[in-house]
């Protein structure tokens, strides 16, 4: 089992870089730097949306909303699962995800397990050596194909800084 230290959530927006306001809706967005070979998140209001430019070098991985307090308050079991939910929807709804990068492997498999635990998602029996698995939306029953990715320090020491808490 891993330990995860993640940083906080960005407290202004990353095209302007004013501070977000109690109770604004921020959009996040998940990037693979594909020049840098990293992963980046980019936090902005979801007004500004519009006028956000994503760069020739980088694919969209994942996005998710979320609503700002200044308060440091960890977010609610309910709202995590939410935002956790949203975000794995959008690793497979991103029409420039298509190639299976390393990180996106492993982000859909890390969401994928944590979704289960809190019975979101169903998992379907691996059979043989299987490099993917089904995973099934309890209130969908939208299926997913997962792949199977056995997670390392060096993998998720990639991801755990951008994905703040949502990791259940």
């Amino acid at each position: 089992m891993f330990h995860w230290e993640i940083k906080d959530f960005g407290k202004h927006s990353s095209i302007t870089g004013n501070a977000f306001e109690d109770g604004e809706q921020i959009l996040c967005i998940v990037l693979k730097d594909t020049k840098n070979n990293e992963m980046i998140r980019f936090d902005l209001l979801e007004s500004e949306s519009s006028e956000w430019k994503q760069a020739e070098e980088s694919i969209i991985l994942g996005k998710w909303s979320r609503v700002y307090s200044e308060e440091a308050k960890p977010l609610s079991q309910e709202e995590r699962k939410h935002s956790a939910e949203s975000f794995f929807f959008s690793l497979y709804d991103s029409n420039e995800a298509s190639g299976e990068q390393e990180e996106l492997g492993l982000l859909k498999y890390l969401f994928a397990v944590s979704l289960e635990r809190k019975r979101v998602l169903k998992s379907e029996p691996i059979h043989g050596e299987a490099d993917s698995q089904i995973f099934v939306h309890v209130k969908t029953k939208r299926a997913f194909d997962v792949p199977v990715v056995i997670p390392n320090v060096e993998n998720v020491s990639k991801v755990e800084a951008i994905i703040g808490d949502l990791l259940l």
